[in-house]
């Protein structure tokens, strides 16, 4: 069974509450359950990413700097934003 946008939601705010920064890889892997893909939830949970940065409750990050989703591709990770 395949988790829902809410879970991955969940999970991704969850998992940045005890991690300074979280990888989509990590997430993919707390999703999957015994003997499934974990590789099938990347594209889900940048999905998710993307709205939640567009919400302000994360941050890409690429080489320990902030950036844009749009359009980044590579290695990235997320954290939460910092509040001035």
């Amino acid at each position: 069974m395949s988790a829902s946008d809410d879970t991955i939601r969940e999970t991704i705010l969850a998992l940045l509450e005890t991690a300074k920064t979280v990888a989509p890889r990590d997430i993919a892997q707390q999703l999957a359950v015994e003997g499934e893909d974990w590789r099938k939830y990347l594209s889900r949970i940048r999905a998710e990413a993307v709205r939640l940065h567009a919400e302000g409750l994360l941050n890409f990050i690429r080489k320990k700097q902030v950036v844009d989703p749009a359009g980044l591709k590579g290695v990235y990770r997320f954290s939460k934003p910092t509040r001035d």
